[in-house]
């Protein structure tokens, strides 16, 4: 047997496509999405500023500063990991921050809220720890 008729042997043949064929069966598992684009929407950059500076103004309130100075966090720190904040937790950040303006019994309760949400986040992105003894 040479080897043109070795290759083209039908149990050769046979063997290979019902092995292709059951490849096929299961295919790989797969994800795709077309994600968009944050550059492509000049409104969703606007939009991102607006919150940081809606959480600048409440960190610039004295109840929050010394809270945050009480956890050994500085301005600078605070400042960098603004702009590492995901989007949800900007408009989180942001939504808590306008009533935290409001004032009130109910300001009061949430700029403790927003107090300690942002201290959490920013302690789990710089990764520190609290301990208490």
């Amino acid at each position: 047997m040479d080897l043109k008729n070795w290759i083209l042997d039908g149990r050769i043949c046979w063997a290979i496509l019902l092995a292709f064929g059951m490849l096929t069966l299961f295919p790989p598992g797969s994800n795709a999405a077309l994600v968009e684009s944050r550059l492509a929407e000049p409104s969703v950059s606007a939009e991102r500023d607006g919150q940081i500076e809606t959480i600048r103004q409440a960190l610039e309130t004295e109840i929050v500063s010394q809270r945050l100075a009480d956890y050994g966090l500085s301005g600078e720190e605070i400042e960098a990991k603004l702009h590492t904040l995901s989007d949800e937790q900007l408009h989180q950040l942001a939504s808590l921050s306008e009533d935290l303006a409001a004032g009130g019994v109910l300001g009061a309760v949430i700029a403790v809220l927003v107090i300690v949400l942002l201290v959490i986040v920013i302690l789990k992105i710089s990764d520190r720890q609290i301990v208490v003894r």
